[in-house]
Protein backbone atom coordinates (compact mmCIF):
# COMPACT_ATOMS: atom_id res chain seq x y z
CA UNK A 1 0.00 0.00 0.00
CA UNK A 2 1.35 3.40 -0.97
CA UNK A 3 0.85 6.12 1.59
CA UNK A 4 2.51 9.48 2.03
CA UNK A 5 2.44 12.13 4.72
CA UNK A 6 0.21 14.78 3.14
CA UNK A 7 1.16 17.26 5.85
CA UNK A 8 4.67 17.59 4.38
CA UNK A 9 3.68 17.81 0.71
CA UNK A 10 2.52 20.81 -1.29
CA UNK A 11 -0.76 20.42 -3.17
CA UNK A 12 -3.75 22.49 -4.26
CA UNK A 13 -6.62 20.23 -3.25
CA UNK A 14 -7.72 16.78 -2.06
CA UNK A 15 -9.28 14.32 -4.47
CA UNK A 16 -11.04 11.01 -3.91
CA UNK A 17 -10.63 8.02 -6.23
CA UNK A 18 -12.91 5.15 -5.32
CA UNK A 19 -12.83 1.45 -6.11
CA UNK A 20 -16.42 0.40 -5.53
CA UNK A 21 -16.72 -3.31 -4.79
CA UNK A 22 -20.12 -4.75 -5.73
CA UNK A 23 -18.96 -8.05 -4.22
CA UNK A 24 -15.61 -9.83 -3.87
CA UNK A 25 -15.16 -10.17 -7.63
CA UNK A 26 -16.82 -7.10 -9.27
CA UNK A 27 -15.93 -3.41 -9.25
CA UNK A 28 -17.69 -0.37 -10.70
CA UNK A 29 -16.42 1.92 -13.46
CA UNK A 30 -18.02 4.92 -15.13
CA UNK A 31 -17.90 5.53 -18.88
CA UNK A 32 -17.46 9.21 -19.80
CA UNK A 33 -18.95 10.13 -23.18
CA UNK A 34 -16.49 10.44 -26.03
CA UNK A 35 -13.87 8.17 -24.47
CA UNK A 36 -11.75 6.04 -26.77
CA UNK A 37 -13.36 2.57 -27.07
CA UNK A 38 -9.94 1.04 -26.34
CA UNK A 39 -9.77 2.86 -22.97
CA UNK A 40 -13.33 3.85 -22.09
CA UNK A 41 -13.46 3.82 -18.31
CA UNK A 42 -12.77 5.77 -15.14
CA UNK A 43 -13.06 5.13 -11.44
CA UNK A 44 -15.63 7.29 -9.68
CA UNK A 45 -13.40 10.22 -8.77
CA UNK A 46 -13.35 13.99 -8.39
CA UNK A 47 -11.90 16.80 -6.33
CA UNK A 48 -13.32 17.07 -2.82
CA UNK A 49 -15.36 20.16 -2.02
CA UNK A 50 -13.62 22.91 -0.07
CA UNK A 51 -13.55 21.85 3.59
CA UNK A 52 -14.92 18.38 2.80
CA UNK A 53 -13.11 15.41 4.37
CA UNK A 54 -11.78 13.17 1.57
CA UNK A 55 -13.66 10.12 2.93
CA UNK A 56 -16.94 12.09 2.91
CA UNK A 57 -16.13 13.30 -0.59
CA UNK A 58 -15.62 9.70 -1.71
CA UNK A 59 -19.11 8.70 -0.53
CA UNK A 60 -20.68 11.76 -2.22
CA UNK A 61 -18.76 11.26 -5.48
CA UNK A 62 -19.81 7.61 -5.76
CA UNK A 63 -23.48 8.50 -5.21
CA UNK A 64 -23.37 11.32 -7.78
CA UNK A 65 -21.51 9.37 -10.47
CA UNK A 66 -22.85 5.84 -10.03
CA UNK A 67 -26.16 6.07 -8.13
CA UNK A 68 -24.83 3.72 -5.45
CA UNK A 69 -24.85 4.23 -1.70
CA UNK A 70 -21.58 3.05 -0.18
CA UNK A 71 -19.64 2.76 3.02
CA UNK A 72 -15.89 3.25 3.01
CA UNK A 73 -14.03 0.06 3.89
CA UNK A 74 -10.65 1.78 3.97
CA UNK A 75 -8.06 3.98 2.35
CA UNK A 76 -5.54 1.94 0.38
CA UNK A 77 -3.30 4.66 -1.09
CA UNK A 78 -2.44 8.35 -0.87
CA UNK A 79 -0.17 10.11 -3.33
CA UNK A 80 0.53 13.48 -4.90
CA UNK A 81 -0.59 13.80 -8.52
CA UNK A 82 0.82 16.79 -10.36
CA UNK A 83 -0.50 18.15 -13.64
CA UNK A 84 -4.24 17.64 -13.17
CA UNK A 85 -6.55 20.14 -14.90
CA UNK A 86 -7.09 21.87 -11.55
CA UNK A 87 -3.53 21.78 -10.19
CA UNK A 88 -1.68 19.41 -7.88
CA UNK A 89 -3.89 16.89 -6.09
CA UNK A 90 -3.40 15.00 -2.86
CA UNK A 91 -5.13 11.83 -4.10
CA UNK A 92 -6.86 9.49 -1.66
CA UNK A 93 -7.73 6.00 -2.92
CA UNK A 94 -10.59 4.31 -1.10
CA UNK A 95 -12.30 0.95 -1.24
CA UNK A 96 -16.05 1.29 -0.87
CA UNK A 97 -18.72 -1.37 -0.45
CA UNK A 98 -22.23 -1.05 -1.83
CA UNK A 99 -25.06 -0.80 0.72
CA UNK A 100 -27.88 0.43 -1.57
CA UNK A 101 -28.88 2.33 -4.67
CA UNK A 102 -28.73 1.20 -8.30
CA UNK A 103 -26.21 1.73 -11.10
CA UNK A 104 -27.00 4.80 -13.20
CA UNK A 105 -27.66 4.29 -16.91
CA UNK A 106 -27.30 8.06 -17.53
CA UNK A 107 -24.91 9.47 -14.94
CA UNK A 108 -23.12 12.84 -15.12
CA UNK A 109 -20.11 11.04 -16.65
CA UNK A 110 -22.00 8.39 -18.56
CA UNK A 111 -23.28 5.00 -17.48
CA UNK A 112 -21.92 3.09 -14.49
CA UNK A 113 -21.12 -0.59 -14.95
CA UNK A 114 -19.79 -3.43 -12.78
CA UNK A 115 -16.98 -5.61 -14.14
CA UNK A 116 -15.33 -8.79 -12.90
CA UNK A 117 -11.80 -8.24 -11.57
CA UNK A 118 -10.58 -10.63 -14.27
CA UNK A 119 -11.97 -8.44 -17.09
CA UNK A 120 -11.55 -4.77 -16.14
CA UNK A 121 -11.81 -2.11 -18.86
CA UNK A 122 -8.86 0.17 -19.57
CA UNK A 123 -8.87 3.59 -17.93
CA UNK A 124 -8.87 6.73 -20.07
CA UNK A 125 -5.17 7.61 -20.63
CA UNK A 126 -5.40 11.19 -19.37
CA UNK A 127 -6.74 9.96 -16.01
CA UNK A 128 -3.30 9.09 -14.65
CA UNK A 129 -4.36 9.29 -11.00
CA UNK A 130 -7.13 6.76 -11.70
CA UNK A 131 -4.57 4.44 -13.27
CA UNK A 132 -2.24 4.81 -10.26
CA UNK A 133 -5.05 4.18 -7.79
CA UNK A 134 -6.36 1.12 -9.62
CA UNK A 135 -2.83 -0.32 -9.86
CA UNK A 136 -2.33 0.15 -6.10
CA UNK A 137 -5.68 -1.52 -5.41
CA UNK A 138 -4.89 -4.51 -7.64
CA UNK A 139 -1.42 -4.89 -6.11
CA UNK A 140 -3.00 -4.83 -2.64
CA UNK A 141 -5.47 -7.54 -3.65
CA UNK A 142 -2.64 -9.69 -5.00
CA UNK A 143 -0.73 -9.56 -1.71
CA UNK A 144 -3.68 -10.12 0.62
Amino acid sequence: MAFMDSSTETYDYHGALVVVEMDDEHVVFIHPPGADPAAPASLPSDPCASGEAPEDGAVRIVKEKTGLDVTIAGEFTTFIQEGTPTGTMCAHGYVARVVGGALLEEGPEGPARAYPISALPAIIPIRVANQRALQAYLEGRATS
